[in-house]
């Protein structure tokens, strides 16, 4: 298990900038932000100019000695189910590109947010969208060297821990990034989300409680002793990364991303060395 931060934490910084800050803070794995807003890399810009920008992130990332984890993009604006079949093709199309920027710039996987419930189809028949969608940009991630991981989140067609384990058996070659707070926060047991363990490739770690999608390190109520502990009994490899992120659900929770960063990495290290 390795322990990763993720560049878009601490605002709109430049990646320079915001790759110190991880190095500074005893990181040296980084999750790339590539998605529209709080993040390093414009997507449209990956997608259109795959080379140049993998150039530029290279860089940066070399010049610190940086190791990639994951190229965190969610969507291009609009849900990958969207209804209309022009908007899924544009998704299909800049996807390609965005992938092989990824693969470029060294990261092993890229991550995507798996679409909502449309009320002109129903919570079924958006899913299914979703599940047809994702397998064809499964497709696509294969061919161009990379994983593609969704982050079951609400709202979304998988909010549901059954509905995500029911979208990863059916979708080949689909994976997750796993965030407990995601399901800590509506209310669903821990021992209800372990049961995804074994479709996850990436992890997201922050402290949440019921009712708080954010909590402090001390305050939150996921048991992160078990979670390591069962990450090493499965020999998991992967990365764990910490991601408080500074937005207005963070903020809302009253919780202090710089402060609460090194605390929940601290935290992961001490239970990787009892564990």
């Amino acid at each position: 298990m390795r322990i990763g931060g993720c560049s878009f934490a601490f605002g709109p910084k430049p990646l320079a900038e915001a790759a110190r800050i991880l190095k500074g803070f005893g990181f040296q794995t980084v999750d790339l932000g590539a998605c529209l807003g709080n993040t390093q890399v414009n997507p449209f810009e990956a997608s259109g100019h795959p080379q140049e920008t993998a150039d530029t992130v290279n860089r940066c990332l070399d010049d610190l000695e940086l190791e990639r984890g994951e190229c965190f993009v969610l969507d291009f604006g609009e849900p990958l189910n969207h209804p209309d079949p022009e908007v899924r093709r544009e998704t299909q199309t800049r996807f390609k590109p965005l992938a092989r920027f990824a693969r470029l710039a060294g990261f092993r996987s890229v991550m995507l947010i798996p679409g909502i419930v449309h009320h002109s189809l129903g919570r079924e028949k958006s899913y299914e969208l979703a599940a047809t969608e994702l397998g064809v940009l499964c497709r696509i991630a294969e061919d161009e060297g990379v994983l593609l991981n969704i982050e079951p989140c609400e709202p979304s067609v998988i909010q549901d821990p059954g509905d995500v384990a029911r979208m990863c058996e059916e979708v080949a070659g689909l994976g997750l990034t796993l965030d407990y707070s995601h399901f800590i926060d509506p209310g669903y047991r821990q021992s209800e989300v372990e049961v995804l363990h074994r479709y996850a490739r990436h992890f997201h770690a922050r402290q949440a409680a019921p009712g708080k999608r954010v909590e402090t390190v001390a305050q939150g109520t996921i048991d992160f002793k078990r979670v390591v502990s069962l990450l090493e009994q499965a020999r998991y490899e992967g990365i764990v990364a910490v991601e408080y992120v500074e937005c207005e659900t963070t903020r809302q929770c009253g919780v202090d991303v710089w402060q609460e960063t090194p605390l929940m990495r601290a935290e992961l290290v001490r239970l990787s060395f009892e564990s």
